[in-house]
């Protein structure tokens, strides 16, 4: 029934003797689960004071004494059905009128105002003796006699009982027909006098009640199985046009939408460069230039000063960015240049991330540069997410993320893991001593440069004397697992990811070689200097050479050894050659300068190009690590999802207690018995319906949409507003978004699709697809005292839960008077069908139109009152004996009829 025991309560009042038996069959369908509670009240044991009544709640086949009032002041309760069993046959102890009526007045003060529903049932067989002291039928209550007839169905034959005083014989015809009367069969509202009005007057009804319960919890749970449980392959979905293929190149499928992905957000990761300018050519110093410049060295080479030339080449090359580098963080410099730590020891990936952000701080600290927020990648791991859902799918989420075609057809990829790899692909094939040695105990196939790690710590472990063997095949063991793995969308998204971290480290590592080649250059002005020294060494030797030979010349022409013609000449000529000679000096001087002068510019500007470079590099390896982390994450949740999309189908056997012995005909158990192949062949017709285009769409929002509440208190911020947690940090972090997958990952959270699935092709099966479900129960297994009966659906149900109509009680329980009016026409009918499941629950009850007491067949008692008989109004009667010996009876003998006028009639 709908209502349950909160708001309906059943109480049935019975005496000792033949009631008994319909309490042991009623208690027997309880602990079977067939009826609902109900409590039982023994008219012996009711003061009549009405104070403290007794009674017994039975539920679930368990009794428990309780009192009357407790029960009632204890729970809301909107409607009770009192039903009142009234044995009939001579000797049995009927329950006292005077009980019923201060038992209905009670419930009714006492029940908080609920509805109370009357009903007195007479139990009675063919031939029974009436006993004086039942009284058949009361004003105001449904008056009910159980048809003493059992048939399998409404508008079949029917077979008429006999005369019984077995309680147990009584009570399991009688039981079912008071569960269908008083509303206890379980899963079904089927309460036919509830809203019945009463008879007028002490009339009563001739009632019989016929159930079917078909029961498929078996078919259920093979179909549970069948449909749910994939068998490590992604259903094909439905598509509305064109069907859905597979897809046969896995790689091709995967590496295109991996790029396509980084296509449409590779933007976020990348910051720009700045070009290296090109040197700028040296002036060339001509000669004329080193005549004009003659006057203006002449004097700071005869002075010995020095030169003033190299004003613009600074004395240090980009002083300030050197002093970051080697002097804020030189430990940051050794991981990012050369790999290792200040132990010498070979560095994780995870120490790029803070000698970036050192490096960066330090620049930014020295050049006064602003720092520069994290990049939101909200939007990428969205799009990550709906990439893999559309290799699984067959359904574009995302603009620039189609599904894979292949021709006409939408395609998708036949196993999850070659989607994104889930916690059963990890690599845990490690022996105990390496994985103690290594501190590592899977690996998980997305992780690329955790991969990359472990195996360069097997290779420095192959050469150990103790676990060299074992570090060996383990190395082989991998390398043979990655080759399965390596195909993946996942993989091939996070090689697209680490191939960009790789050449940014690089390019730092190039950028910062670069930069300390530069710091190695000579000063600028200690190089000048040297040059100045050369040339004025040149230029004093060259005076001293030539003013020694001009004097030579002036000494020999005074002496008379030569003319003055030839002595002034000479000395003229030293003059020349002096002032050519430094001119010449000169020149190659400034041009030297000149052309330190080019290198330093260039080197100046190359240095400040690579230091944005530099930066642009460290910011993107920060970046490219956060998301990194952050794609560990997302690929945990998403592997451990699409490796159990609907979460675990577990789906309990719910065995009821069985009835093998003792239903009538007209109530009967069975249960749908499909063979593998229906099974089979009605979930593959299910999925059509169920697994269509995006059919991952609900239980992955599900499971987004409850990531808070799973990660409690900790996470409110997640639970206002679930997209939140595409900005938080990834794996390692301590984040919500690490927590969260990483118990995903390990089975602690779970999808709950399962559940709405089964929710659905339930409702197929018992809505639109309802001819599916007829497969499951084509056979029906019933048991019949104890045999077992197999039959078709139909069959079974017999007409049970569908209106008939011509249909007509046995005869037995009627007088021949009644008979001939026709009182045995059933002429009301309450059909009653529920799905419960793939089965149901049927129950019809039928009723005849009211009568009185002395259309019902009994015989009369001896011992019951004398009957008198009505006087003809205004017929003078005549007695065919004398009336003083009429008046010497006390009890009537045989019938005769009355004269009247001398006439008899």
């Amino acid at each position: 029934m709908a209502e349950t025991e909160m708001n309906v309560l059943t109480v049935i009042l019975a005496s000792a003797g033949v009631a008994d038996g319909v309490r042991d069959v009623l208690r027997d369908l309880s602990a079977a689960d067939l009826v609902a509670p109900f409590l039982w009240v023994d008219d012996a044991q009711i003061p009549l004071d009405g104070t403290r009544i007794p009674t017994v709640e039975t539920v679930r086949g368990t009794d428990r004494a309780a009192t009357l009032q407790d029960v009632l002041a204890s729970r809301r309760v909107d409607l009770v059905r009192l039903c009142v069993l009234v044995p009939t046959a001579a000797g049995s102890v009927p329950v006292r009128a005077k009980s019923e009526r201060m038992f209905a007045e009670l419930l009714s003060s006492n029940a908080g105002g609920a509805r109370l529903v009357r009903i007195r049932l007479l139990l009675q067989r063919p031939g029974d003796q009436r006993s004086g002291t039942a009284v058949p039928a009361l004003a105001g209550w449904h008056n009910l006699l159980i048809a003493p007839e059992d048939s399998r169905g409404p508008g079949m034959g029917h077979e008429s009982l006999v005369l019984s005083t077995d309680a147990i014989d009584v009570g399991r015809h009688a039981a079912p027909v008071v569960a269908g009367v008083a509303g206890l069969w379980t899963d079904v509202d089927h309460a036919p006098f509830d809203d019945e009005p009463v008879l007028p007057g002490n009339s009563l009804r001739v009632v019989r009640s016929f159930y079917r319960r078909l029961d498929t919890s078996h078919a259920e749970h093979q179909l549970h199985a069948e449909l749910l449980d994939f068998g490590g392959q992604l259903p094909l979905p439905r598509d509305a046009g064109t069907p859905v293929v597979y897809v046969d190149d896995v790689p091709a499928a995967s590496s295109e939408m991996a790029r396509a992905l980084w296509a449409k957000h590779g933007h976020l990761l990348q910051s720009g460069r700045v070009p290296t300018p090109t040197a700028r050519p040296a002036r060339v110093i001509t000669f004329g230039d080193a005549l004009r410049m003659f006057g203006r060295f002449l004097l700071a080479v005869l002075l010995n000063a020095p030169s003033r030339l190299i004003t613009r080449v600074s004395s240090t090359v980009a002083s300030a960015t050197q002093t970051a580098l080697y002097g804020a963080a030189p430990g940051a410099y050794r991981v990012v240049v050369g790999g290792v730590d200040s132990d010498g020891r070979k560095v994780a990936w995870t120490d790029y991330a803070s000698a970036s952000r050192q490096i960066g701080a330090a620049l930014d600290s020295a050049t006064g540069a602003v720092h520069r927020a994290a990049p939101d990648l909200s939007a990428l791991w969205r799009d990550y997410a709906r990439a893999a859902l559309t290799l699984a799918d067959a359904r574009e989420r995302s603009a620039g993320l189609p599904p894979v075609q292949v021709g006409a057809h939408r395609a998708v990829l036949r196993s999850a893991s070659d989607i994104v790899p889930g916690p059963a692909d990890d690599f845990d094939d490690i022996p105990g001593v390496v994985s103690a040695t290594l501190h590592a105990h899977t690996v998980e196939a997305p992780d690329i440069l955790g991969l990359d790690e472990f195996r360069e710590q097997l290779r420095g472990l192959e050469q150990d004397p103790v676990i060299g063997l074992d570090a060996r095949r383990t190395s082989s063991a991998v390398k043979a697992w990655m080759a399965r793995g390596r195909r993946s969308f996942a993989v091939g998204f996070g090689t697209i990811l680490t191939n960009r971290l790789a050449a940014d480290v690089s390019e730092a590592q190039a950028i910062l070689k670069r930069l300390e080649n530069a710091e190695e250059l000579r000063d600028p002005a200690e190089e000048s200097a040297e040059h100045q020294r050369t040339m004025f060494w040149r230029v004093r030797i060259t005076t001293i050479v030539l003013v020694l030979l001009a004097v030579l010349s002036g000494v020999l022409a005074w002496r008379q050894v030569i003319s003055w013609w030839y002595g002034g000449p000479a000395i003229a000529l030293c003059v020349l050659v002096w002032a050519g000679m430094v001119a010449w000096i000169c020149q190659r001087a400034q041009q030297k300068l000149e052309d330190l002068l080019a290198r330093r510019e260039a080197v100046t500007a190359a240095v400040e190009a690579d230091r944005v470079n530099l930066r642009a590099a460290l910011r993107e390896i920060d970046d490219l690590t956060g998301a990194y982390r952050q794609y560990l994450s997302w690929s945990r949740a998403l592997g451990a999802f699409l490796a159990q999309p609907l979460g675990v189908a577990e789906h309990t056997l719910t065995v009821h207690r069985r009835i093998e012995w003792g239903l009538p005909w007209h109530s009967a158990i069975g249960s749908g018995t499909p063979d593998t192949e229906q099974v089979a062949r009605v979930a593959d017709e299910l999925r059509q319906d169920l697994f269509t285009v995006g059919w991952l769409t609900d239980p992955w929002d599900t499971v987004v949409s409850g990531a808070g509440a799973a990660l409690g208190g900790a996470a409110q911020d997640i639970d206002r507003d679930p997209s939140l947690l595409a900005v938080k940090a990834g794996a390692g972090s301590g984040s919500p978004l690490d927590e969260w997958s990483q118990r995903f990952h390990d089975g602690r959270v779970r999808s709950t699709g399962a559940a709405l699935l089964w929710e659905r092709a339930l409702g197929e099966l018992t809505g639109p697809r309802s001819e599916l479900s007829r497969e499951l129960v084509a056979v029906v297994e019933h048991r019949v005292d104890g045999t077992v009966r197999r039959a078709g659906v139909d069959e079974f149900l017999a007409g049970v839960g569908r209106p008939t109509s011509g249909s007509f009680f046995d005869r037995s329980a009627f007088s021949d008077t009644a008979t001939m009016k026709g009182l045995t026409a059933v002429v009301g009918e309450v059909p009653t069908t529920v799905r419960v499941g793939c089965g149901l629950v049927a129950v019809t009850t039928q009723y005849s139109e009211g009568i009185a007491a002395e259309d019902l067949a009994a015989c009369a008692d001896t011992s019951a009152a004398r009957i008198d008989i009505a006087h003809v109004p205004d017929i003078e009667l005549h007695p065919a004996q004398p009336a003083d010996a009429r008046s010497d009876r006390t009890t009537p003998g045989s019938f005769v009829a009355p004269v009247v006028d001398g006439i008899n009639f």
